[in-house]
């Protein structure tokens, strides 16, 4: 499933989700089906990240300042990962206008 961003639509945790750090690393876990997963630093603080809506241009633009990375590695490495949150139901789509 394409994440396909609308410029009105913010993204967050979906609020039967679970995250703590572990080291470096984080665990997600979803209390709706028990799945868990383990994330490593950068899925951790997206995961953080996600606590409040942000449209993905917004999270891809703060990975690439903390992380020191290109804006166009920042955009297709997340883009992957919140493909993989998204198939595991642990995000929530929401219009700009319910924040």
């Amino acid at each position: 499933m394409s994440l396909n961003e609308k410029p009105s639509e913010s993204l967050s945790l979906n609020p039967r989700i679970r995250h703590r750090a572990v080291g470096d690393d984080g665990v997600v876990v979803h209390l709706d089906n028990g799945r868990v997963m383990v994330v490593n630093e950068v899925g951790r603080r997206v995961v953080e990240l996600l606590s409040q809506p942000h449209a993905e241009s917004e999270l891809a633009r703060r990975l690439a300042d903390e992380f020191e990375v290109t804006a166009e590695q920042a955009e297709t490495d997340l883009r992957v990962f919140l493909e993989q949150l998204d198939s595991e139901q642990v995000l929530t789509r929401h219009s700009r206008g319910a924040e």
